[in-house]
C-alpha cells in the first residue's frame, strides 16, 4: 500500500518543461497519495494525476522564484507542501518520517552553504504553510535574481526564525529526507539535480528526459555532471550520447570548460568531447 499523506499537497511550477514536471509528479504519486497534486503552468496539456492551475508564464527564474515567494502560498490549504521540480522526485516512500511534518522546511543540505544555513535546496522541498505565510511578509525584501530557496534559507533565515518561529530542519533530518550534490547518503525520501537520474532511472528513461529539454537546459554544468556521471559508471556510450547532446545546444559557445570541470581532466573532456562532436555532426 502506498503511503497516505492527506495532510500534504503536491506540486510543481513550470513552463519550460511542464510534461517533465508532470511525470515527476506522476513518479511521486506512484509512491504516495496526497491530499492534492497541482501543476502550476501556463501551457495546455495532460498532467496524468495532477491539477493544472493556470498561472502566466515563468519566463525566467526570478519570475519563478516570485511565485514560490509570493504566490504559492494562496493555492495550499494543507499543513505541508512537498515542492518538487521535473529533475526531481520521491524514490523511496519507506523513508518518510512523520517527524518531517515538525518543521517548516527542509531540504538537501548544501554543500558550500554556510554553517547553520545550509539547509537547503528548494528542488525537492517540504514546506509548511506556515512559511508560505510568513513569506508574505512585506519586510522581507531580497535582491532581485536571488533563488527563491536562497531567499529562505539563507537571505531571510534569521528573521523567518526570530520573528515568525519558522523552524528548519537540522542537517540529520535533511539527510534523510533528499540528497542534491552530496553523495548519495543511502536511501531517501526522494532526491533533486538531473545529475543524480542516473540512480534512479535506466539509460533509455534518461534520454527519453533529456530529448524534451531546451538548449539553455542542455547547455548547463549540471548537464555536464549528468554525462560525467555514466562516464563514472563506465556507460562510455551514454555518456558520449549526452556530450553529442550537450555540442549540438552550445552552439558557437565552448562545452570543454564545463566538461573539464565535469569529469575533473580536461584530457577525458577532450576525449569525450571528440566523440560527442562526431556524433553531433553525423546527425546534422
Amino acid at each position: 500500500m502506498s503511503l497516505n499523506l492527506p495532510q500534504v499537497t503536491l506540486c510543481a511550477a513550470d513552463s519550460a518543461t511542464p510534461r517533465l514536471a508532470a511525470q515527476a509528479l506522476a513518479r511521486c504519486t506512484a509512491q504516495a497519495r496526497f491530499a492534492r497534486t497541482l501543476l502550476f503552468t501556463h501551457a495546455d496539456l495532460d498532467a496524468g494525476p495532477a491539477l493544472i492551475i493556470k498561472i502566466a508564464p515563468l519566463e525566467s527564474r526570478e519570475a519563478y522564484s516570485n511565485f514560490m515567494l509570493s504566490d504559492l502560498g494562496t493555492h495550499i490549504e494543507t499543513s505541508h507542501v512537498l515542492v518538487v521540480q521535473w529533475d526531481g522526485f520521491i524514490t523511496d516512500a519507506a523513508c518518510w518520517d512523520d517527524a518531517f511534518l515538525d518543521y517548516d522546511y527542509i531540504g538537501a543540505r548544501w554543500p558550500a552553504g554556510l554553517p547553520g544555513r545550509d539547509v537547503g535546496n528548494g528542488g525537492f522541498s517540504l514546506r509548511s504553510r506556515r512559511l508560505l505565510e510568513a513569506l508574505r511578509d512585506p519586510r522581507l525584501r531580497c535582491e532581485p535574481g536571488t533563488p527563491e530557496d536562497v531567499v529562505i534559507c539563507s537571505l531571510w533565515r534569521d528573521r523567518l526564525e526570530e520573528q515568525h518561529g519558522i523552524r528548519f530542519a537540522p542537517l540529520e533530518i535533511a539527510a534523510r529526507f533528499a540528497y542534491e550534490l552530496d553523495p548519495r547518503p543511502g536511501p531517501t525520501f526522494g532526491f533533486h539535480g538531473m545529475f543524480n537520474l542516473p540512480d534512479h532511472l535506466q539509460p533509455t528513461e534518461v534520454l527519453a528526459l533529456v530529448r524534451q529539454l531546451q538548449p539553455r537546459a542542455v547547455f548547463h554544468p549540471h548537464f555536464a555532471l549528468l554525462a560525467a556521471q555514466y562516464m563514472v559508471r563506465g556507460d562510455v556510450r551514454m555518456a558520449a550520447e549526452l556530450v553529442a547532446r550537450l555540442v549540438a545546444a552550445a552552439g558557437e559557445s565552448d562545452p570543454s570548460p564545463m566538461l573539464a570541470q565535469a569529469l575533473g581532466s580536461k584530457d577525458a573532456a577532450s576525449q569525450l568531447l571528440s566523440v560527442g562532436r562526431f556524433l553531433a555532426l553525423s546527425r546534422a
